[in-house]
C-alpha cells in the first residue's frame, strides 16, 4: 500500500468517529428545553413499554413551554385519546406541575379547577425534568385505567429522564 492511500486511510479511521460523535443528536437544547431528538427518544421507549404491556396510549410531548415536539397514535388506541394526551402534557409544561395534583385538588376543594384555561385535572401529565428543572411535558391519555395510565407514564419518564446529561459545570480558570 502506497504511503498517500496509508495517510488517507489513517485519515479517515480518525474522522469517522468525531463525525459519528458531531452528528449524536441531543436531547436537550441549551440544558433547559427538550430537544426534538430528546422528545423522540422518550416516544420510542414509551412504545416499546406500551407494546411489551399490550397497551394501546397515545403519547405527546412537549417543550418546557409545552408547544408539542412529539406525538404518537398507537394502533388500537382509544377514541379521543389524542387531544388528551396534547392538553395533559402542556398542562404539565406550562405549570411545571404533574396534572395529577390539578385532578386530586379538584376531586377534593375545588370542583371548578378545570374551567381555568391551561388547567387540566387528569393523571398521566408529567414534567419532565432534569436535576429538578423543567425541561418539557408527556401526556400519556388511553390506558384502561386512570391507575395504569399514571403508572405507565411515572415509569417511562423516570427511565428516561436518567439517561439526560448532567449539566455541565463551569469550571473557574486563574491565570
Amino acid at each position: 500500500m502506497s504511503l498517500s492511500r496509508l495517510l488517507l486511510c489513517a485519515a479517515v479511521a480518525v474522522a469517522l468517529p468525531l463525525a459519528n460523535a458531531a452528528e449524536a443528536p441531543a436531547p436537550l437544547l441549551g440544558g433547559t428545553n427538550l430537544s426534538l431528538a430528546g422528545a423522540s427518544a422518550l416516544l420510542d421507549q414509551a412504545v416499546t413499554k406500551a407494546a411489551g404491556e399490550g397497551v394501546h396510549p397515545c403519547i405527546a410531548v412537549t417543550d418546557a413551554s409545552g408547544y408539542l415536539l412529539a406525538f404518537k397514535r398507537m394502533d388500537g388506541a382509544a377514541p379521543g385519546c389524542v387531544e388528551a394526551a396534547i392538553k395533559k402534557a402542556n398542562s404539565a409544561a406550562i405549570n411545571d406541575v404533574d396534572t395529577v395534583v390539578f385532578y386530586e385538588m379538584a376531586r377534593k376543594d375545588n370542583l371548578q379547577l378545570g374551567s381555568i384555561p391551561g388547567i387540566l385535572p387528569a393523571v398521566a401529565g408529567l414534567v419532565i425534568r432534569r436535576q429538578g428543572q423543567r425541561v418539557g411535558g408527556m401526556g400519556v391519555a388511553g390506558g384502561a385505567s386512570d391507575a395504569q395510565e399514571q403508572r405507565f407514564a411515572t415509569e417511562v419518564l423516570r427511565a428516561f429522564e436518567q439517561t439526560l446529561p448532567a449539566p455541565q459545570t463551569l469550571k473557574e480558570t486563574r491565570p
